[in-house]
């Protein structure tokens, strides 16, 4: 049950983050999240305190050591596919 949490947090923050990320404010002001572009400092500490959540509960699943390392091994594909998911990649014309 921890794992799928902290699977759960974790998207949830990279999910806030890239919301309020400067990029993609204008775009985030004028969808349905609009709230989390008016307030980018709260939701900015929502999404570490979620990280941070993450990772506390790896480490009691696994142990300290073990759990923090399993945290950032956890979280790289995540964050990879969440990546590949919202840029929209097409080929090169020539």
């Amino acid at each position: 049950m921890n794992i799928f949490l902290s699977f759960v947090f974790i998207l949830c923050a990279v999910y806030g983050l890239y919301q309020v990320s400067e990029k993609q404010m204008k775009k985030t002001l004028q969808s349905k999240w609009a709230l989390l572009a008016h307030h980018p400092r709260i939701v900015r500490v929502i999404s570490l305190l979620l990280l941070i959540i993450a990772t506390v509960l790896i480490i009691q699943e696994d142990g300290y050591s073990i759990g923090f390392v399993s945290f950032w091994v956890f979280s790289s594909p995540l964050i990879f596919i969440f990546i590949l998911y919202i840029n929209q990649l097409s080929t090169k014309q020539k």
